[in-house]
């Protein structure tokens, strides 16, 4: 089983997006998915078409066999939960006391059940991200080909490196462009950038915008299962092979 964390520097890159349809293109290819929600914004139901009025959620039920929703989409997910601020508050505080919260979980869940459990992290360095990264055998960080995304590579490799410092099951970081514009002189000289200055990190392909995307999103649906034929749908496909390839590597 593999544990990928999902992470980014700075929030608005669609990487709760990506973590959603990386799932589901795994799902395609016979993969057993986990999807679990660890950014407070309970966002991810919102891809897979989980009744709005649900709070339940890792928050008050934990990671374990009996917090698992089916999605329509070929995956299963727990949901962070819809919390008040009091008690956001206290369940950050108990993550902080417990650093293997996440780790624990995970491993109270029948064995053999998933070959990949996602973790989806909120931006920055946060308890949640903490917990992740103890957890998790691979990150992937999302970031935009844009001026203020390539300036938190270095915070958030630093942190990937402090939380994950001595265990011998991380296999490493990778850097995951997304929202690539096709006609953006900046876009791609930030790419350049990046290609230059961090080359054996980056994923081999950028998930290019694509409208098809939000549309999706305001359908309540991954853009694999909208519209699969579209540029965004291909891209992800790609990234689900690399992802594959690298782990068989």
């Amino acid at each position: 089983m593999q544990v990928i964390a999902f992470v980014s520097g700075k929030g608005g890159v669609g990487k709760t997006t990506l973590a959603v349809n990386v799932a589901v293109a795994l799902a395609q290819r016979k993969m057993r998915v986990l999807l679990i929600d660890l950014d407070p914004q309970n966002a991810q139901r919102l891809h897979l078409g989980m009744n709005p009025d649900e709070i339940a959620g890792l928050t008050r039920e934990g990671i374990a066999d009996t917090s698992i929703f089916e999605s329509p989409f070929g995956i299963k997910f727990i949901p962070f939960g819809r919390v008040s601020e009091a008690e956001l508050e206290d369940f950050e505080a108990e993550l902080k006391l417990h650093p293997n919260w996440v780790t624990d979980g995970i491993d109270s869940l029948t064995p053999g059940c998933f070959d990949f459990i996602i973790l989806d992290t909120p931006p920055g360095p946060t308890v949640f991200l903490h917990q992740a990264l103890l957890a998790a055998h691979r990150a992937l960080v999302v970031v935009l080909a844009d001026a203020a995304s390539y300036a938190t590579i270095p915070t958030i490799t630093s942190l990937i490196e402090q939380y994950t410092a001595g265990r011998s099951d991380f296999f490493g970081m990778n850097l995951l462009i997304n929202q690539m514009p096709i006609h953006s002189k900046l876009g791609h000289q930030v790419r350049s950038a990046l290609y230059a200055n961090y080359a054996e990190l980056l994923v081999p392909i950028a998930v290019h915008k694509d409208p098809r995307v939000s549309q999706a999103l305001g359908f309540e649906r991954p853009v694999l299962q909208y519209e699969p034929g579209c540029k965004a749908s291909l891209d992800i496909q790609s990234v689900a092979d690399w992802l594959l390839d690298s782990i068989e590597q």
